[in-house]
């Protein structure tokens, strides 16, 4: 008997962990934490219920996962300071037709049609990878691998009409 639950059970362990690390998202739970820290720096601060759009890169399924588990893991309503957040998974091309106060992007999401469709809503744009900062596809970077890391570009940031505290300022990389 024994010998048939043991297998049983670390057959659904294992299958619970593909599943898990397969959907784990491009900015882990900690990166959201950091990301909610950070948005208490812009100023003026987001308030009331805002609208964080989820963006994914349309006809690529790993970036619509990944979409898909970074708006799991914001939820239902993220509440930063005095505002909610509410995701939106949309896709890149349909972005700009979208309302919202903040912009995440899934991997191989951020473009030039993202950054601008923020810059148009002076809004945000956040992701996990550094070289869509660097290019200015993206505003934000943030990474949690040895110790947090927040990245900016400040031209990207000044064309959408982004400020931050000056002591926020002091602790990031801007490029």
């Amino acid at each position: 008997m024994v010998h048939r639950i043991l297998p049983a059970i670390l057959l659904t362990s294992l299958t619970c962990l593909i599943t898990s690390v397969g959907q784990a998202a491009s900015l882990p739970p900690l990166e959201i934490q950091i990301l909610s820290k950070a948005l208490a720096f812009l100023d003026p601060p987001l308030t009331g219920q805002a609208t964080v759009a989820i963006v994914y890169s349309a006809g690529n399924p790993a970036s619509q996962r990944d979409a898909e588990a970074l708006a799991a893991e914001i939820g239902n309503g993220l509440s930063i300071g005095g505002a909610t957040l509410t995701p939106l998974v949309v896709s890149a091309a349909t972005l700009a037709a979208s309302r919202f106060s903040l912009v995440v992007t899934a991997l191989g999401a951020a473009s030039a049609p993202v950054i601008e469709a923020a810059r148009a809503q002076h809004a945000l744009c956040v992701t996990a990878d550094l070289a869509a900062v660097q290019a200015g596809t993206c505003t934000m970077a943030i990474h949690s691998d040895r110790r947090v890391e927040i990245f900016i570009n400040r031209e990207t940031a000044n064309q959408a009409g982004l400020t931050f505290a000056t002591a926020f300022r002091v602790m990031v990389h801007e490029l």
